[in-house]
């Protein structure tokens, strides 16, 4: 019989949101288009004055890869993290189609090496999905930027008196985004909406691009 999660298994949110990426990526076009996304974009131009050359760039989440080939493109040494295999494989295709260098991890974002340090993050439309797991993934990201590293991230919002889990869905407020980055240098935070097609509603977004500065300790603001 098939391995199914029982709703003890701690695993099951996980899978759900496996499964449901899987479905979504298995098409061989690309389901999200193929030009990179406003957060990257604005992330670099942000990033651009500190470190003209480029270095070293993370696009965790990375999807079809959209995201991080714009970065192979703009000189950055890329590395892609992407836990399904349908979206890492597109990711690996689009950087070759366009003879692009980079690396591709098929790795979940629960497993990300701190031990590394990247000039630029992205992490966009990607932490939510993780859960309970989400608030450390943002910590996590968070601590993998260089001294003087740009992050540039995007999730669901919420209000204050809505919850901030919802089955497998994690929700921040603007401000509590915004306290979790205390110390480092914001470059620009906004909340916006965009229309669900699919629901036929807005989806109400926070999005932060933000410079890691010395104050900048996880450990502090997180205990």
């Amino acid at each position: 019989m098939p391995n199914i999660p029982s709703p003890t298994n701690p695993r099951q949110p996980v899978d759900l949101e496996l499964g449901r990426w899987r479905r979504i990526y298995s098409p061989h076009h690309y389901v999200y288009g193929d030009d990179a996304g406003p957060v990257a974009r604005r992330a670099v131009r942000y990033h651009r004055p500190f470190m003209p050359a480029g270095g070293s760039a993370l696009d965790a989440g990375c999807g079809e890869g959209q995201d991080a080939a714009f970065l192979a493109e703009c000189g950055y040494a890329v590395t892609g993290m992407e836990f399904t295999p349908e979206g890492a494989e597109k990711s690996r295709r689009l950087l070759e189609a366009r003879g692009l260098a980079g690396e591709v991890l098929q790795k979940d974002i629960r497993e990300l090496d701190t031990s590394r340090r990247y000039d630029l993050v992205l992490a966009v439309n990607t932490v939510q999905f993780m859960g309970e797991d989400a608030p450390a993934a943002l910590d996590a990201l968070a601590s993998v930027a260089a001294p003087g590293g740009v992050i540039g991230i995007s999730l669901f919002a919420r209000e204050r008196d809505q919850p901030a889990l919802s089955g497998t869905i994690w929700f921040l407020t603007f401000e509590e985004l915004l306290e979790r980055f205390r110390g480092w240098q914001c470059l620009e935070a906004a909340q916006l909406w965009q229309w669900n097609v699919a629901t036929n509603e807005p989806q109400p977004f926070v999005t932060l691009i933000a410079r890691k500065g010395p104050g900048a300790s996880r450990e502090l603001l997180h205990p």
